[in-house]
């Protein structure tokens, strides 16, 4: 089979990745708006560090115009919307995808190498604390790590990562095995009981995907969250898909006619300037969606920035998360905010929430060459301000002298 590839402009790609993001206008209000963005996003990925809130929240909102810092968590929990796994990174995934990832939580050979370790050494020091754990839970019903302190704890130098205690550890293996389901998540602080008590039963059967299978399905899902994947740039491999510039699946074999019947029926590739692009098959739809006016936190994880080449060609903006950089090499700041504007990015900031004092603290304010502010930026910047004061609680914003306009005031 042959395949047509349309040729579409720069403009139209860009377009088709803001609303593909969910980033052209706010998508619905409060906890619908939330139910509505995880299910058509697919999942989002789940991060501690909280400068001016963590990323999950700035997530949010900057799709949904009055959300509130830790709504996610009260809403997608309790209703059973969301389970959490590792797809790539620690992610709250919704639940209609759970049949696709149970299956290899199941398999220990499908375990990371952090975690294979952990349960290498449990076994071989503690063999009886995973079902002590276990049958703990079966019994008690919603347990934390807390709960567990009479298992005993390690000794140090079989300490892991987040506990020393063998109890906790085993809580997550357990959980990390498939037998067990993260049902509350608060401040990172895990409540967990039986996967059978959280997922419906229908799904907890084993599904007999083949590893190309699964492959694709994952790049669907990937394709909710981030809807222009570069042809050149994909990497399928056996752990999952990843971002880079060797190819292990041809593009003319992921779009074959058999593979687009049986596999991928949303999608289609696209052609910009002789490079390759899979976009969603209502590509055409998305590509002539309005913006609107509204400025926009884009947290430093967000699909729209995923993909840095791509970002830089089609934004003209250049990126780089440099919390795990030394200070003296950080080109731009620690914790460094990107400001969207109608499609534009327009400068980067940093933020900090000090809770003694009820203020959010902004500061390290970088515009762009190509940017100046005027009577329409700024009252955008001014309501921008005023949400993330209301979403993190803050009575009080602080702009540091290093922004040129302090004389705007957020209510």
């Amino acid at each position: 089979m042959v395949l047509k590839i349309p040729e579409i402009s720069n403009h139209e790609l860009k377009r088709i990745l803001l609303v593909g993001c969910h980033l052209h206008r706010w998508q619905s209000k409060e906890q619908d708006g939330i139910r509505k963005v995880i299910r058509e996003q697919g999942f989002v990925q789940l991060d501690l560090i909280n400068p001016a809130s963590r990323y999950h929240d700035l997530f949010f909102s900057s799709r949904i115009h009055d959300y509130h810092q830790g709504e996610f968590e009260r809403t997608v929990y309790p209703e059973k919307l969301v389970f959490e796994t590792y797809f790539h990174n620690l992610n709250a995934i919704h639940i209609e995808h759970f049949p696709l990832f149970y299956s290899q939580t199941l398999d220990r050979n499908h375990l990371d190498r952090y975690y294979s370790r952990a349960l290498r050494i449990l076994e071989q020091t503690h063999p009886d604390m995973l079902d002590q754990v276990l049958n703990y839970v079966q019994k008690q019903g919603i347990t934390r790590s807390s709960d567990l302190v009479s298992l005993g704890k390690a000794d140090p130098k079989y300490a892991v990562w987040k506990t020393s205690r063998n109890s906790g550890t085993a809580l997550e293996l357990l959980w990390a095995m498939g037998k067990l389901a993260v049902i509350r998540d608060e401040n990172f602080r895990k409540t967990y009981d039986v996967i059978e008590r959280y997922v419906e039963e229908s799904a907890l059967v084993k599904q007999s995907y083949s590893e190309e299978e699964q492959q694709h399905l994952k790049l669907i899902l990937k394709l909710q969250s981030f809807p222009v994947i570069s042809t050149g740039r994909l990497s399928i491999k056996k752990k999952g898909i990843k971002f880079g510039k060797k190819i292990n699946l041809s593009p003319d074999r992921l779009l074959s006619e058999e593979n687009i019947d049986r596999l991928t029926p949303s999608l289609i590739q696209l052609k910009v300037e002789a490079m390759g692009y899979i976009v969603p098959s209502n590509w055409g739809e998305m590509s002539q969606e309005s913006l609107d006016d509204e400025m926009r936190v884009i947290g430093p994880l967000d699909p729209l920035i995923w993909d840095r080449q791509l970002l830089n060609k089609l934004f003209d903006f250049d990126y780089m998360w440099e919390v795990y950089k030394k200070p003296q090499d950080r080109k731009w700041g620690y914790y460094v905010y990107p400001l969207l504007y109608r499609g534009i990015f327009i400068g980067r900031l940093e933020a900090k929430y000090e809770s003694k004092i009820s203020t959010l603290r902004l500061f390290n304010y970088q515009a762009e060459d190509h940017f100046s502010m005027d009577s329409d930026t700024e009252e955008a910047f001014h309501w921008m301000v005023a949400r993330w004061k209301r979403m993190v609680g803050a009575e009080e914003v602080d702009y540091d002298t290093s922004i040129p306009y302090t004389n705007i005031e957020a209510g």
